[in-house]
């Protein structure tokens, strides 16, 4: 049996999901929660397998919810479950130690295959998904250092000085949008929507000071 614990804000998703799973022959659901609080707390009685997780709840900050729940002793598999489309996004929690990212448009059935697939030790990669990671060309098996190009990773570097696109482009004699255009192309990588996210994970990656 998968003993699964719930977690999203919103009661009518967590009653619709709880329901689901309880009714799945090999899944039960253990625990929930409605904020990220609850869900540290409340995990480390729940001894759960896999835990589905809305990432807009209470207290989440990014993927720092990912990370705490998998500092945990003797951590679940996380399950993404959010209203967020299978772009960008669902790379940096992936790379912050996520093993599935579900968009809520998908269906039920979509969600169980997830939990089975992460249950046993593998990830779980929707079809749009992989189709995005295609696409731009993303190997989640590289690390931050080998997925960054030399380029790119003195761009991040100058940002991490807090220097602008137009301090960035004087300094290598090239244009502000083409630096712009590599700030870009590095947040797509990384799956994240910011510069500031784009310092921070260079420096969890230890890129940068």
């Amino acid at each position: 049996m998968i003993r699964v614990f719930v977690a999203d804000d919103h009661t009518i998703v967590r009653e619709g999901l709880k329901r689901v799973l309880d009714e799945t022959v090999d899944m039960s659901v253990c625990g929930e929660a409605t904020s990220a609080p609850e869900v540290l707390e409340r995990l480390a009685e729940a001894r759960s397998d896999v835990v589905v997780l809305d990432v807009n709840m209470p207290g989440s900050h990014g993927t720092s919810l990912v990370k705490q729940v998998l500092a945990c002793r003797a951590p679940p598999r996380v399950v993404i479950f959010t209203m967020y489309p299978e772009d960008g996004h669902a790379v940096a929690f992936l790379r912050a130690g996520a093993s599935a990212f579900i968009s809520k448009r998908h269906s039920s059935l979509e969600l169980v295959e997830a939990i089975r697939r992460v249950h046993s030790g593998r990830r779980y990669i929707s079809p749009a998904l992989a189709d995005f990671l295609f696409e731009h060309q993303i190997d989640l098996r590289k690390t931050l250092a080998e997925l960054l190009s030399d380029r790119e990773v003195e761009v991040v570097r100058a940002l991490a000085e807090g220097k602008r696109a137009v301090d960035i482009a004087a300094e290598s004699g090239v244009t502000p949008s083409t630096i712009n255009t590599f700030v870009h192309r590095i947040k797509t990588k990384l799956g994240v929507r910011t510069v500031v996210e784009v310092v921070q994970s260079a420096r969890d990656a230890g890129l940068v000071g």
